[in-house]
């Protein structure tokens, strides 16, 4: 009994200082910066109609229901008049709230209060959680889901509680309808469920069958959508073979990102976890080993799938994105931790998670300070073009026009001139918006022409660097540059570009 009650507070700790992190979510100086190019994508997104949205969606590789959410989030912030990228960095942070209020209730409720509040508190600093918890994308909205179908998952186990379901299969087809490794995420759910069923509860197979086929009705509206964006993946696409260092990085990527070195230890670190309590469980019920174990099932499922899918049909993995399982993968340890009864075993335990802990905190820090200084800048050169009367914008790139689609109501803007971008005619955005459009082979005259202004450009890939053009900022692949007065230049040859 002592031993729960010290259990108690540390896991009350843990909750107060989820506490201070979610203020901090909301105060931090990265909520009034964009930080990653995939924003403006979805800022663009929220200035146009719905069936727009839906339509540009469906020729991009991504599911619609963030871009949705982030429509509704615009027009609700903007009717009290806050700015259209605060509005959508509140609209992740919410899934966060959501997280804490079911950590203390339900998981608490279930699984002890040092279980609840470790993880909610591990949520918030570990691996890259914290920053997708504030920029303007659907992860945070696809971790929330994917938790909410993996705690319906246990509740199936637990009760046979057919209101869950019910709920396994909504929130299945919302993951689907998030993110595309969220539904890899749920198939792992259902997988191993199935497993389950088939050694413990044989009876229950029908209840299977009918929820998965549930899933999938409710996933049928997407269906042609998806099979279109499979086909231009099959076609093309940016990522990468999966090698050695991708494995070891998505092993490790609950506790960080992108370091084969912490990788690999945090890798071991997971082992000896999983290893601990094993042993120490020996002897309970199968049942609740199972349970317990399957949190980590589905992480690892989720990672051998992407990697399956990779090899067979095209690569598919970044680490980023098996985030929504690597929160199953810090339930899972928070309940496996909270579950260790001997004392040595539990220090142990203690320790190594202690060791995440840290680094997850000063990651959580220093990604805090980079990002915040790499927005500052670029948001100064955005505003000296949206705030200058005589500032001009080049965009010379066909897919980044809808990236910066919002910048052509704030300036003087030209798009190249193309026949369509993500499934949009010319002439339909220009409904949408006031913009210029100018051919590839007229760049140089149209600076000619504007060599009073002050003209910037936002390209992709390599800098435009020679007499006529400064490079101002680069920022993940994005070149801002500006044309120096009485000069003209010419800008290289599209570069294809497909989004993160």
């Amino acid at each position: 009994m002592e031993i729960t009650s010290k259990r108690d507070i540390f896991g009350m700790i843990f909750f107060a200082l989820s506490v201070i992190m979610l203020g901090y979510m909301f105060l931090t100086p990265l909520n009034h910066y964009i930080m990653h190019i995939d924003e403006y994508f979805s800022m663009s997104l929220t200035t146009l109609p719905l069936w727009d949205i839906i339509n540009v969606t469906s020729w991009d590789v991504h599911p619609p229901l963030y871009y949705i959410l982030g429509k509704i989030a615009v027009k609700i912030g903007g009717a009290i008049g806050m700015e259209p990228i605060h509005s959508l960095r509140i609209l992740s942070v919410i899934p966060y709230i959501i997280i804490m209020a079911i950590s203390a209730t339900k998981i608490r409720k279930d699984y002890g209060l040092l279980s609840a509040g470790l993880f909610t508190f591990a949520l918030a600093v570990m691996s890259e959680f914290f920053a997708h918890f504030l920029i303007a994308r659907m992860y945070a909205w696809a971790i929330l889901f994917t938790l909410i179908a993996f705690i319906s998952f246990t509740e199936i186990i637990k009760n046979n509680d057919k209101k869950a379901w019910i709920m396994l299969s909504v929130f299945s087809a919302l993951c689907a309808y998030t993110h595309y490794f969220a539904a890899i995420s749920a198939a792992c759910i259902y997988l191993i469920l199935l497993a389950y069923i088939m050694k413990f509860e044989k009876d229950e197979l029908r209840m299977w069958v009918m929820s998965a086929i549930a899933a999938a009705v409710l996933y049928i509206p997407w269906m042609p959508s998806l099979l279109r964006q499979l086909t231009q993946v099959h076609g093309s696409y940016w990522i990468p073979q999966v090698n050695s260092n991708v494995f070891i990085n998505a092993l490790g990527y609950y506790a960080y990102a992108n370091d084969v070195i912490i990788g690999l230890v945090a890798t071991i670190i997971l082992v000896v976890l999983l290893y601990i309590y094993t042993k120490d469980s020996e002897g309970i019920d199968e049942k609740e080993r199972f349970l317990v174990l399957s949190g980590a099932g589905v992480y690892l499922g989720t990672i051998l799938l992407s990697i399956i899918i990779s090899v067979v049909f095209k690569p598919i993995l970044m680490v980023r994105y098996i985030l929504p399982a690597t929160a199953v993968m810090w339930l899972a340890i928070s309940i496996i931790f909270a579950k260790i009864k001997n004392r040595r075993m539990f220090m142990i335990s203690a320790a190594l998670i202690a060791i995440l802990l840290v680094v997850g905190i000063a990651t959580t820090v220093a990604t805090n300070d980079e990002m915040y200084k790499n927005g500052v800048q670029q948001k100064e050169i955005l505003d000296n073009i949206t705030n200058d009367p005589n500032s001009m914008l080049i965009i010379p790139s066909q897919n980044m026009i809808m990236y910066f689609f919002d910048y052509a109501g704030q300036s003087d803007t030209y798009f190249l001139n193309v026949g369509h971008v993500f499934g949009e005619n010319m002439d339909r955005l220009h409904k949408l918006q006031n913009f210029n459009t100018f051919n590839g082979n007229d760049i140089d005259k149209l600076i000619a022409n504007n060599s009073k202004k002050n003209i910037y450009i936002i390209s992709w890939g390599e800098p435009v660097l020679n007499t006529t053009t400064e490079k101002l900022d680069t920022q993940v692949g994005i070149v801002f540059s500006k044309v120096k007065p009485t000069n003209t230049t010419s800008i290289p040859a599209e570069e294809t570009y497909y989004e993160e």
